[in-house]
């Protein structure tokens, strides 16, 4: 609760968030098979970038704008590796092009992301409306900044290959749990906000 009333707490934490969400996906991109048969790596010049952007920022704004760009950077990996033009369009509900498909793919593992993040918050009794990047208005915050660990690491490349492998939105679905399964996502979860709340103490 007090890093919730506190700003300087909130944005210790968020800045904690980020940079591990930058850690699990570098880990995670660099054991992804078809990510490297692809040829796709993280921009370690970006990555340099947001590390420094988080450093500097002075406010949850500021690191949502450098969290945004940090994601148009991770998109363009994917479009370039996978050789597709593509531009987030969140809702579109198309399946016409590869770039609609992963569109489509990114909604629905996103929302699988938020279930992973409800479920580790409701079993730490933590409220969904304590958020500490996305803002103390948008209802269930936490449960967005919480799932964006596993949407960088996880979503993004499994929606991007499965979209251009043809696969249908059942076999994305599988895969993502199946993915998040293996690396023991809500037990990670549970770890993670143990650990952050432990640096605000």
């Amino acid at each position: 609760m007090r890093a919730w009333l506190e700003d300087d707490a909130r944005l210790l934490m968020a800045k904690i968030l980020l940079l591990e969400r930058i850690a699990l996906v570098s880990q995670s991109w660099k054991k992804n098979f078809d990510l490297i048969q692809s040829g796709i790596y993280i921009d370690e010049n970006a990555l340099n970038t947001f590390k420094q952007d988080i450093d500097r920022s002075e406010n949850q704004q500021e690191l949502l704008a450098a969290e945004g760009r940090w994601a148009k950077t991770l998109y363009k990996q994917l479009a370039k590796g996978f050789g597709v033009e593509f531009i987030r369009d969140e809702g579109k509900n198309s399946h016409d092009t590869i770039a609609d498909i992963a569109n489509s793919y990114l909604d629905h593992g996103n929302y699988i992301a938020y279930g992973y993040a409800a479920v580790a918050l409701n079993g730490m009794g933590i409220s969904f409306a304590l958020p500490i990047l996305h803002g103390k208005t948008r209802r269930g915050g936490l449960v967005f900044d919480l799932a964006d660990l596993v949407k960088d690491a996880f979503v993004m490349p499994i929606a991007f290959t499965c979209a251009a492998k043809g696969l249908n939105q059942k076999e994305f679905r599988m895969q993502l749990i199946e993915t998040c399964q293996d690396q023991d996502i809500l037990d990670y979860m549970f770890s993670f906000i143990t650990d952050i709340c432990s640096k605000i103490k």
